[in-house]
């Protein structure tokens, strides 16, 4: 046998070091590999019942709720003037979508 496995920590002794290792960083050790809730309940609500923690995501007023109420304003979303500019710049160096083909 060689010097490099005599001088290696016992398992038991690992198994300290991963304890602590999970004490600290807050994490959930569990030495036994045995089913456990914890995934289900990191997980994020689903449904009804994020609906009813949170609200209706629909009653925050969008930009586009505000174009529609204030059209006399002329406003502009300037993430869609963006992504406009964007497309036509791609255009302008013939790397935008390839044309529709014509039945």
């Amino acid at each position: 046998m060689s010097p490099i496995l005599k001088t290696l920590p016992s398992k038991s002794r690992l198994a300290q070091v991963r304890n602590l290792s999970a004490e600290i960083f807050d994490e959930f050790w569990n030495p036994t590999a045995k089913r456990n809730p914890a995934k289900i309940l990191k997980k994020p609500l689903l449904g009804p019942e994020v609906v009813k923690y949170y609200g209706d995501n629909n009653t925050v007023p969008t930009f586009k709720d505000f174009k529609k109420w204030f059209p006399e304003l002329k406003l502009v979303d300037p993430r869609e003037a963006h992504r406009t500019f964007m497309v036509e710049d791609r255009k302008r160096r013939n790397k935008g979508a390839p044309k529709k083909k014509k039945a």
